[in-house]
């Protein structure tokens, strides 16, 4: 029922009572293939967290029906123990935060339908590490259980170790009768008793706050008058002034800060700089003008790294074809290096830092060996392996996952990777071309857990980081993925030929595979090019432009959300695979979850809908109470082993298309590594 208050206990004494059999794999269908069973299974150590003393982990595992359980485990005596759980059929456990030596901050998410409309729903639960003395905290201080986030902490009060900054609505009276957005306030929030006191008055345009990492609130994200605003205040003082504006048609105006620097005035932020966005200082007193900190010739940077008490920002970090991190801290960059040599072949990252600096956690892993985590004792120069994210993979060989550029039809060179299986031979393999979603994000190298299992089937696997993609400049970023989806498809189109000319691929047994955008790209391609894929999959794919615009008439975002995808009518019902079902000649198969916030399962119904209306081939798979990640183990078993059937009959060896001929006859250039 919406609206009725999250309640732990009941089901927390449950799962309790199950603990030994808390951490074997989820359950999975009978029948599933063995390979969908590999690589489908969620990670079973999952978002750790060190403890402000180091001494203790925080960490999800998840319980064999594939609910995620929180545990905190001790170093010291090596005992673990459960401390909080999801609530089944209604709240998620995400994670766990320590706000002192003794007390988690939970992050709990629900999909509820209020009002008609799916919406995202977070709540903060308050519990002590041995699992004790549990609270759920703002719906106390709310007095209602319909605001729906209320999980968004501003600063974590490290010095008043029993309070936090949290944004939050104002808390709802018996007279107000205002269901809408009542603006929001900051407030200082007890984490024992739940309990909260204002700090910042509410501010009924304010959409997010930020602190100076000190428990002040330095910053504030406005939306008003077909913008989104930027307002800060000098250290001490009370005045807001503006900083930024951006309107809704903009999309090449990148301005997003990052934190604060040892100085309190200086503002630390991403923005543009000859085309690529990079990190400037900015000095809040406006005694000088900004500073180019750090940017990269042929990339963005892509976000930051913080860690300690102050969570204070150590590094930025970038991808070229592999991710690099650029540091302001001498000591941090020194342990990176010492590990990156301990852990030879592996991209390593410092994720976590105790309060003292003596312990830190540090994540290692690769295109072959999926991410694990270590705890090292700065002291004791010791380094201790966590349990494994992936059991199950254990004994198996993973596929070698190889940056590569291709060039696109234009004559310009589109970044990817190639993961092709670990016994490939000589001859030409059945491929798959799998575009990212987005479109405005990107692929990097590293474990893919989708990319593993085709592998494992016998196909190659071409990511392409196609015109739309983050991370390689406002030029490559252009129009967007959906206001110029040609562009996206033609560099899609580019790469599958290119796998065949260069003879890597069979060019008749080539399909297409993508999730969220990347399935919008994948059913557009069957529609595009029709002779190039023997088949399409869509997993929670985008079906039609127009439809995916009135998805967000009802939220706040409408209007930007509107003019990414755009207003052109032409662009839109070209760009609409559902309008153009009748052009599809290959086999489709489509899933979609009916919890889907990003792309809602209408998409996938009404494209199921007109391939049968046109007796085209189709099959839909449907899951309940299923997110737009699939976050779940038994429908990820489910979804793979379909996949791995559906591919299998369509990639059969046929007699030639003419396609094979075509390829023989153009350029096959080598294919080149990248760094």
């Amino acid at each position: 029922m919406p609206g009725r208050p999250l309640s732990l206990r009941s089901f927390f004494r449950c799962v309790w009572l199950m603990l030994p059999f808390a951490f074997p794999l989820a359950a999975h269908a009978e029948g599933a293939d063995p390979d969908a069973i590999a690589f489908g299974t969620m990670s079973t150590f999952s978002v750790p967290k060190i403890s402000p003393d180091g001494r203790r982990l925080f960490f999800l595992t998840r319980h064999q029906s594939g609910l995620p359980l929180g545990v905190v485990s001790d170093f010291e005596t090596g005992k673990s123990q459960l401390v909080i759980a999801s609530e089944e059929d209604r709240f998620d456990l995400m994670g766990c935060e320590w706000a002192n030596r003794e007390r988690l901050l939970c992050d709990f998410y629900a999909v509820r339908r209020a009002f008609g409309e799916l919406s995202a729903t977070t709540r903060l639960v308050a519990v002590n590490a041995d699992g004790s003395d549990m609270e759920v905290l703002l719906q106390k201080a709310l007095r209602d259980n319909w605001a729906q986030f209320q999980n968004q902490i501003v600063d974590f009060l490290t010095d008043q170790p029993k309070k936090v900054l949290i944004q939050m609505p104002k808390p709802k009276s018996d007279l107000d009768p205002d269901w809408g957005v009542r603006g929001l306030q900051v407030a200082e929030l007890d984490i024992y008793s739940g309990r909260s006191k204002k700090r910042e008055n509410v501010h009924s345009q304010a959409r997010g706050w930020m602190s100076d990492g000190r428990g002040v609130p330095r910053l504030r994200f406005l939306i008003k008058d077909r913008k989104s605003v930027w307002q800060a205040r000098r250290s001490g003082q009370k005045k807001w002034r503006t900083l930024h504006e951006r309107t809704y048609e903009d999309f090449n105006d990148v301005y997003a800060p990052l934190g604060f620097g040892e100085d309190p005035n200086e503002l630390l932020l991403l923005r543009r700089h000859e085309g690529r966005v990079a990190l400037f200082s900015h000095d809040l007193t406006g005694k000088r003008e900004d500073r180019l900190v750090f940017s990269h010739p042929d990339v963005d940077l892509y976000g930051a790294l913080k860690l300690g008490k102050y969570r204070r920002m150590v590094a930025v970090g970038y991808s070229t074809d592999l991710w690099h991190w650029h540091f302001f801290d001498a000591e941090i960059e020194q342990i990176d290096q010492m590990l990156s040599e301990a852990l030879p072949g592996l991209s390593v990252s410092v994720v976590d830092e105790s309060w003292d600096g003596d312990f830190y956690l540090i994540r290692a892993g690769s295109d072959l060996e999926p991410y694990r985590y270590y705890r090292v004792d700065r002291v004791a120069k010791k380094i201790k392996a966590l349990p494994s994210s992936y059991p199950q993979l254990a004994g198996r060989s993973l596929a070698p996952m190889t940056p590569l550029h291709y060039p696109g039809r234009d004559g310009r060179q589109i970044s990817g990777y190639l993961t092709k299986p670990v016994s490939e031979g000589e001859a030409a393999l059945p491929a798959i071309v799998m575009p990212h979603g987005g479109p405005h994000s990107r692929d990097f190298w590293g474990y893919d857990w989708l990319a593993q299992f085709l592998a494992s089937r016998g196909y190659a696997v071409l990511q392409s980081n196609y015109r739309g993609s983050a991370g390689f400049g406002e030029e490559w970023s252009g129009e967007g993925g959906f206001r110029d989806w040609r562009s996206a498809i033609d560099d899609l189109t580019d790469g599958a030929r290119y796998l065949a000319e260069s003879g890597v691929a069979d060019p008749q047994r080539i399909c297409i595979l993508g999730w969220s955008y990347g399935g919008y790209a994948a059913l557009l391609s069957a529609v595009e090019e029709p002779d190039l894929y023997r088949c399409a999959v869509s997993i929670a794919g985008v079906s039609d432009l127009p439809m995916l615009i009135e998805d967000g008439r009802n939220f706040q975002g409408f209007r930007f959300n509107r003019e990414f995808i755009g207003r052109d009518p032409k662009t839109l019902d070209a760009g609409s695979p559902a309008q153009r079902a009748e052009e599809i000649e290959v086999p489709v198969l489509l899933f979609h979850g009916d919890e889907d916030l990003n792309v809602g399962v209408e998409h996938s119904r009404a494209m199921a809908k007109a391939l049968r209306k046109r007796d085209k081939s189709v099959d839909y798979v449907e899951y309940e109470e299923v997110e737009h990640s699939i976050r779940r183990s038994r429908e990820r078993i489910d979804m793979l082993t379909r996949i791995g059937a559906f591919l299998d009959a369509n990639t059969a060896p046929v007699a030639g298309s003419g396609l094979r001929e075509t390829a023989a006859a153009l350029p096959r250039p080598a294919l080149r590594e990248g760094e």
